[in-house]
């Protein structure tokens, strides 16, 4: 019967289809699968769905990746223990899950093996776990929280931080905060954390070495007049491409063109350089031996992250911070700017008129000397109750903003992801992602990623993006029946934990149900061959 509708009605069909039926249709009916396939069909699916930009060309593979690849098929649920999870982390090789309950009690597990449980409420005086973060290289563990106030005294925070084997976990060193402070991973060996000293409007932020061995274990580096309330820290940072965006921008203001503008700073390349592409090639021939120029330039190039050729060696970090505010800030902090910080550790209190010194050393209410950042972007949207996380391959930055929505009455908010690309220190405005209510104040706000996918819990809600199309959301998991305190994205597969109370919700995506199915068929079949 359908094979003797008009083509335009077949048209109308397909348009109103949803896109798992339009796709089963052109998959098991072979007579229409050469109408069904065009592109137009999946342009108008993608654009309703995900609001993807025209110039990409692959709607259909596009759509069913996404299909395929979600995670939102419930795989099992995990009942653990009497205490109510709050918190749950992969590690970034995604061999090792981390999580706090109540009672400060923190937990890391390699392949289902427990290799730390500890009790911080009776050990170390705690009354709340702020935040986990595991190190660059996942050799460390940074546990973050406040102490109960009778033992806290002076200080009120504290941050541990826990040395992880292959089958044990021993707590290697910690550091005393001030009451609301917080600490990130500088990188594998050291720790940066925050310091106000009682000044809501300003911040110094100090480095700490877990290296018991080095010339100096804790140091000033930074000191901003505004006030912060997330911080994090990007391992992979390119100077290259800072330098490409800076020379484009320069040419674009001077009305020169690229070529114009790399004679002018020495760079002539004997060719008319037109587009980004181009330029980054001359200046890879500029800042890279040939040999390593060569092996990353042919069409099965080497990683450029896993060479160890000396002209890929940075050492520069990129400071992410944030404040109440709409405002992200983002600074490159150079080895130069640590080795300031370290000389002027080292000759403090011999100059009190050094600039160092002063921003560095006096007493902050009194400092008229600030650093300042690299670049500031507005996100329209509070980030007060903000959750930030990077992409595992730290390309992209994902925070969270709130706003109040348009009903007076009811004390309802909004919330919505934003993501900004590191690379072309740009946020991705085009398409965007959709605002979701979030309704209970009370619990809070966790946004996690991998190359994939992006996801949020609101309430009793988990929405999971395209990380790539973003726009609509590809899935939101069924209400739980009770509020959802954590997500987590596997760093390398597609499979997403859920926590509720006491309970882990494991998804996967169709994909992998497909393969676990195939491999237990194999299993069977095997067994009973024997």
């Amino acid at each position: 019967m359908l094979l003797q509708l008009d083509q335009l009605v077949l048209d109308e069909i397909g348009k109103m289809l949803p896109a798992k039926d339009l796709i089963r249709l052109s998959i098991t009916c072979k007579a229409l699968r050469e109408f069904y396939n065009k592109e137009t069909y999946y342009q108008a699916l993608m654009a309703k769905q995900f609001w993807i930009d025209r110039k990409f060309f692959r709607y259909q593979d596009d759509l069913r990746f996404v299909l395929n690849n979600v995670p939102s098929r419930l795989h099992s649920i995990e009942q653990f223990g009497q205490k109510k999870i709050r918190y749950v982390a992969f590690s970034h090789d995604g061999s090792m899950m981390a999580l706090f309950a109540n009672g400060c009690r923190i937990w890391v597990f390699r392949e289902d093996e427990e290799i730390l449980h500890s009790y911080l409420s009776r050990k170390r005086g705690w009354d709340k776990v702020i935040s986990m973060e595991f190190s660059p290289d996942d050799g460390h563990l940074l546990v973050t929280g406040s102490k109960e106030e009778l033992v806290a005294m002076a200080r009120g925070n504290e941050a541990l931080i826990y040395k992880l084997g292959e089958d044990y976990a021993t707590l290697r060193s910690f550091i005393n905060l001030d009451q609301g402070m917080f600490s990130t991973w500088f990188d594998n060996q050291n720790v940066m954390f925050t310091q106000n000293f009682g000044i809501r409007d300003r911040m110094r932020l100090f480095i700490s070495t877990i290296d018991m061995a080095a010339d100096i274990l804790v140091y000033p580096v930074l000191t901003f007049d505004t006030r912060i309330t997330g911080i994090m820290v990007a391992q992979h940072v390119s100077p290259r491409t800072r330098k490409i965006t800076q020379i484009a921008d320069q040419a674009q203001e001077e009305g020169k063109t690229l070529t114009e503008k790399l004679i002018e700073i020495g760079l002539e390349s004997g060719v008319d350089v037109t587009n980004m592409q181009e330029l980054r090639a001359i200046l890879d021939q500029e800042s890279q031996c040939m040999p390593c120029y060569r092996l990353h330039s042919h069409h099965d190039a080497v990683s450029q992250r896993e060479c160890q050729c000396h002209c890929h060696h940075n050492t520069d970090r990129l400071l992410v911070f944030h404040g109440n505010d709409e405002r992200v800030h983002v600074k490159v902090i150079t080895e130069r700017i640590l080795e300031r910080a370290k000389q002027a550790w080292r000759v403090r209190g011999e100059n009190d008129e050094d600039i160092d010194q002063h921003r560095l050393f006096f007493p902050i209410a009194l400092c008229n000397v600030f650093d300042t950042v690299d670049h500031v972007f507005r996100t329209g949207l509070s980030l007060a109750h903000s959750s930030m996380c990077f992409s595992p391959d730290h390309r992209y930055l994902y925070i969270t903003g709130t706003r109040k929505a348009p009903r007076p009455r009811d004390p309802i908010m909004e919330i919505k992801p934003s993501c900004l690309d590191l690379e072309t220190m740009v946020f991705k405005h085009v398409p965007d992602f959709t605002i979701r209510p979030w309704v209970e104040y009370e619990f809070c706000v966790r946004i996690t990623a991998n190359n994939d996918f992006v996801a949020i819990f609101t309430g009793q809600d988990v929405v999971i993006w395209s990380a790539f199309h973003r726009g609509n959301s590809a899935a939101v998991l069924p209400q739980f029946g009770a509020p959802v305190s954590a997500v987590a994205l596997h760093p390398l597969t597609n499979q997403l934990v859920v926590t509720s109370e006491t309970r882990i919700h494991y998804f996967q995506s169709a994909e992998m149900f497909q393969e676990d199915k195939m491999n237990e068929n194999t299993e069977e079949d095997s067994s009973s061959g024997e």
